[in-house]
């Protein structure tokens, strides 16, 4: 095969790899845009009910303040209506705020596999790189191996990297920590 048909062969997989990635991007948008959705509904669910709950805490603070008025001893402070009206409210509030518990939950370990998808199909582009650079001979076994192993290691502590990404996107380590760390992660 001369080098006219390597470059060939070589551009149309790119080309074939920016189709998937563009297919993959659109997959992503529709399921994060749906999930940021629902959250958002949840979100409304709960200030509503929050908000009817608002008044019902009023209503039994007006009674109160008009019990104490008006105390003589032998009334007693009733908000039983009151308490039977809030009974479904706070039944829906502690299911609404169980279902946002359960899709913040969802959404991180969506996030996750997302993120952990990524760095295997990074490894598997890495990979794909080296054995075409293998085989054009632009890298010796050697390098090859090298970078090879550097790649699998990327992946392998693919946790511990994203700990250490997360310490310097918060400002709780310095660039030269993080470096220090991803070097001694790396090796």
């Amino acid at each position: 095969m001369d080098m006219f048909e390597k470059a060939t062969k070589v551009a149309k997989e790119m080309g074939d790899t920016v189709i998937n990635s563009a297919k993959s991007i659109g997959g992503n948008l529709y399921n994060t845009t749906k999930e940021q959705s629902e959250m958002a509904s949840l979100n409304v669910q709960k200030s509503l009910i929050e908000k009817r709950m608002t008044e019902y805490y009023a209503e039994i603070g007006k009674r109160y303040v008009e019990y104490m008025e008006n105390c003589e001893g032998g009334e007693v402070f009733q908000v039983n209506d009151i308490l039977e009206k809030m009974q479904p409210d706070l039944k829906k509030l502690s299911e609404v705020k169980e279902q946002i518990a359960e899709k913040e939950f969802a959404i991180k370990e969506g996030n996750e596999q997302k993120a952990r998808r990524r760095a295997q199909e990074t490894f598997d582009k890495e990979k794909e790189t080296l054995d075409k650079a293998l085989n054009m001979e632009i890298l010796s076994e050697e390098e090859y191996e090298e970078k090879l192993a550097l790649a699998k290691n990327k992946l392998e502590h693919y946790d511990l990297l994203r700990k250490v990404d997360m310490q310097l996107s918060m400002g709780i380590i310095t660039k030269s920590e993080y470096d220090e760390k991803v070097k001694n992660i790396l090796n």
